[in-house]
């Protein structure tokens, strides 16, 4: 799943939820939800992080696939 790649990825790079709150104003509480599986992101959601870390959407795909 994609919040399953994204929780991997910050917790790789040391990015706390708190950052992701900073760069992108999605709520702490709705990444956390979020990376435990207890809600999905949005499309608008998952762009917004993507543009705030300079992550490439088609790589995602690739390791979800």
């Amino acid at each position: 799943m994609i919040s399953n790649y994204l929780k991997e990825y910050f917790k790789e790079n040391k990015i706390s939820q708190y950052e992701i709150e900073r760069k992108t104003g999605i709520k702490q509480c709705k990444i956390n939800l979020s990376f435990n599986n207890k809600r999905k992101l949005t499309a608008d959601e998952l762009i917004t992080i993507s543009i705030a870390f300079n992550i490439d959407l088609e790589k995602i795909k690739k390791e979800i696939k």
